[in-house]
């Protein structure tokens, strides 16, 4: 069985996808800011505790990690 793709395997939306793509961009403007700082000026607000938010929170985080990293 072919394996399937992050995308699948996260089951975020299209447009969280979006957004993630935002946090790699914001992990280098913002050198001096830690991710939930990055996150507020992004969303323009903090994450909630939703299964879905935590799904999202969880794939940036990774993708400003990697960013960071670099």
């Amino acid at each position: 069985m072919p394996k399937k793709s992050s995308l699948q395997e996260s089951r975020l939306s299209v447009a969280q996808w979006e957004l993630v793509g935002q946090f790699n961009d914001g992990a280098f403007e913002y050198p001096d800011l830690n991710f939930e700082q990055v996150a507020e000026k992004i969303l323009g607000a903090p994450f909630s505790n939703t299964p879905t938010d935590s799904a999202f929170k969880r794939e940036a985080k990774k993708i400003f990690d990697r960013e960071r990293q670099k």
